[in-house]
């Protein structure tokens, strides 16, 4: 259960991380994008975790 649980924060994480950086390609800094980045690495980080 456990296990499932961090999967589960790690697949939304990368959902709103790779959101971000298609919302980050229109002018609205460079800052959203690293946010994105660092959200998708820490999705792919949570899913592999396991």
């Amino acid at each position: 259960m456990c296990g499932e649980t961090w999967k589960l924060i790690g697949l939304c994480a990368l959902a709103l991380g790779v959101a971000i950086l298609i919302a980050a390609f229109f002018p609205t800094g460079f800052l959203l994008f690293l946010a994105a980045l660092l959200l998708i690495v820490c999705g792919f980080w949570l899913i592999r975790r396991r």
